[in-house]
């Protein structure tokens, strides 16, 4: 076995364990307060993540043209300070490319996507053990998460494979 696979096995190892002691929560069984932070949290960092990031890394404008991000931006020289001291935007010009509702817009839209798949994950969360219940599964909260643990290790396994082939 190569060093690099014998390098994964434990992390591998720990995140299927982590995945599967989470897959075992039954979230449809979990108070109502826990299922609405279950869903709000994330969607709410989501949204104010994304609205900063964007704001972040909008270039600025200068007569339509996008000029370089302070990461990769050359070191200014007196010269170049002063001309860019005359580039800068006048008046009616924008300081950012997108306007903040547009950013804001983008934001709410992930920040619902989010949520949306939360509230899925507590309604199928609920029809799979009744599934498997109605099938005369002993203990569908142990199958529900040890199916969680191999799907994750499965779908890492192969994410980290073809990351080292190419």
């Amino acid at each position: 076995m190569p060093a690099a696979r014998r390098d994964q096995i434990l992390p591998l190892a720990v995140g299927g364990a982590a995945a599967a002691a989470l897959g075992m929560v039954p979230l449809h069984r979990l108070p109502r307060p826990v299922q609405v932070a279950y869903v709000l949290v994330p969607a709410v960092l989501t949204a104010t993540i994304t609205y900063a990031a964007e704001g972040a890394r909008s270039p600025r404008q200068v007569d339509g043209t996008a000029t370089t991000p302070l990461a990769q931006a050359p070191a200014r020289t007196p010269a170049s300070a002063s001309a860019a001291e005359d580039a800068q935007p006048t008046d009616g010009e924008s300081s950012r490319s997108q306007p903040w509702f547009a950013r804001f817009g983008l934001s709410v839209g992930l920040g619902a996507v989010v949520a949306g798949g939360g509230v899925a994950a507590i309604r199928i969360d609920h029809r799979v053990e009744n599934a498997l219940r109605s099938r005369g599964v002993p203990s569908p909260r142990l199958v529900i998460g040890l199916a969680t643990g191999v799907l994750t290790v499965a779908s890492v396994a192969i994410d980290d494979s073809g990351d080292s082939e190419g």
